[in-house]
């Protein structure tokens, strides 16, 4: 017969009264009856003990802690916010609440203060996984012990999953503190987009994130209308895959703005409405959704000075949205994955590119040397110039551009860039290094900063270019060299291609 174990319980296994000796128990069954009650009398010291030794432990942890016992409550308090800052909210991670629950798992006095300060709870990131049982009760809790203070939440459902009971009960306790949202990432099936309703108090919200889900990508999606009983008015708007007809917000406070993967009709409607925007993302555009009218004027943005083009690779959208625009005051452009499909750009730099502008970040894999030397020379504001070419495995053609870079200084032609203050380039392996010295030769560039970030894996091949670069920095150039190690993965560590080099040579 299998042994039993210690915590099977004696009721299941024996009758509750025993009647095999004319009502009375047999000789077994009175001794397991007296064996439970010393088991219990046993369990309730063992659990005396327990209690004592708590309190032992939270005098053990006062004697020890050298820290957050020592300190005020203000300045442990403080700690506590700082170890919990909201930007935990939005990592790669989704168990982003460990933080703040540690604090309370550490002793009773540690509980104590982290449950009574308020700064500690005030963001929030809640994932809906078809395995995980997200609690109502500790949301709300949570939610609570922030007391009043503007809330950063993140609702994640990648999958679809929020459509159980319990999880409108998360979403009814968000809505009940609505009106201290203020920096809010929704990411959730489009039909779901009504739950987020709030309540009909004001709010302050200022930071609006909306992201449609993977969830059922291979079905043609139903949206419903983020709309919230208190229209917020944010200043930081982003939509991904949500088109512009599915939010109901006020518009006109909206400073900065990213749009992705929606129509390139909905990026004209979002700059017609948003007077004061100043900062502008588009990223992976996609053809007209024949939601809003395509302009057949130029839309003048004058308050809008920093626009950024990412992975747009139909040539007709990105033509599109550069013949409908005009942007006055426009101090960056970054253009990144995305071709430039203009050959004359002489009347276009006009509308597009202002005479303000400073900054400028392309990629050259979709921009040809002749295309980059015709818009230059109209950019004589330029003080940041980026080059990248991450893509490819060979620097492309520049010939022009350095030839432009190390032209003599003449009456007859104006100076190249006469307000060019640092120039960078990103590239994989190949860079024509030939041409840095002569740059540094002139002396219009003696304070340019240059700066290359180049996938080298063996300094040993350039041991040559070093040598000449590193003269070049004890001479006093701002000249840097960063070898970017682990290229493929997410995270990259730069090294100091010359300060590697130096290494080499002392150890030599």
């Amino acid at each position: 017969m299998a042994a039993l174990c210690s915590r099977c319980s004696t009721k299941l296994l024996r009758p509750a009264r025993c009647t095999v000796f004319h009502g009375t128990p047999c000789a077994a069954c009175t001794e397991d009856i007296e064996l439970e009650k010393e088991i219990n009398e046993l369990e309730s010291r063992i659990e005396k003990i327990h209690v004592k030794r708590r309190a032992l432990r939270t005098i053990m942890n006062e004697n020890h802690d050298l820290l957050i016992h020592r300190f005020p409550p203000e300045i442990a308090s403080h700690i506590f916010i700082q170890s919990t800052l909201p930007s935990t909210c939005f990592g790669k991670s989704d168990r982003n609440n460990d933080g703040q629950l540690y604090l309370g798992a550490v002793c009773q006095k540690w509980r104590q203060l982290a449950w009574a300060t308020p700064g500690v709870w005030t963001s929030l990131c809640i994932a809906f996984r078809r395995y995980n049982n997200n609690s109502p009760q500790i949301v709300n809790e949570w939610l609570e012990r922030s007391a009043t203070l503007p809330l950063t939440v993140r609702l994640k459902d990648s999958w679809g999953w929020l459509d159980r009971d319990s999880d409108d009960e998360i979403v009814k306790h968000l809505n009940k503190h609505s009106a201290r949202w203020h920096d809010m990432h929704f990411e959730l099936a489009p039909r779901r987009l009504h739950l987020l309703c709030g309540s009909s108090q004001g709010n302050l919200l200022r930071r609006l994130v909306l992201c449609k889900s993977s969830a059922q990508c291979w079905e043609r999606p139903s949206f419903s209308t983020f709309s919230m009983k208190s229209i917020p008015s944010p200043t930081d708007l982003t939509l991904t895959k949500i088109g512009l007809q599915y939010v109901d917000i006020i518009w006109n406070n909206i400073t900065v703005a990213s749009v992705d993967k929606v129509g390139v009709d909905d990026c004209f409607e979002l700059i017609r409405r948003a007077s004061l925007l100043e900062t502008l993302t588009l990223r992976s555009i996609n053809p007209s959704s024949n939601s809003f009218p395509i302009p057949n004027t130029r839309i003048v943005q004058s308050r809008l000075h920093s626009l950024e083009l990412f992975e747009i690779t139909q040539e007709t959208v990105l033509t599109t949205i550069l013949d409908a625009l005009c942007l006055p005051s426009l101090q960056q452009f970054i253009h990144h994955r995305s071709p430039l499909p203009v050959d004359d750009l002489s009347a276009f730099v006009g509308y597009f590119f202002s005479s303000c502008l400073k900054t400028l970040k392309i990629s050259v894999l979709h921009v040809n040397d002749h295309q980059l030397t015709t818009l230059l020379p109209h950019l004589s504001s330029l003080e940041f110039l980026e080059l990248r070419a991450t893509s490819g495995f060979e620097w492309p053609p520049t010939e022009e551009l350095f030839t432009l870079l190390c032209a003599s200084e003449s009456h007859e032609s104006p100076i190249f860039l006469p307000h060019l203050r640092s120039l960078e380039f990103l590239c994989r392996f190949h860079f024509p290094w030939k041409w840095i010295p002569q740059i540094f030769a002139l002396s219009r560039w003696k304070s340019l900063k240059v700066k290359v970030d180049i996938d080298l894996h063996l300094v040993e091949h350039y041991e040559a270019e070093a040598k000449q670069l590193l003269e070049l920095v004890e001479e006093g150039f701002d000249l840097s060299f960063v070898r970017l190690s682990n290229y493929w993965v997410d995270e990259m560590r730069n090294i100091d291609f010359l300060e590697e080099y130096k290494a080499k040579q002392r150890c030599s």
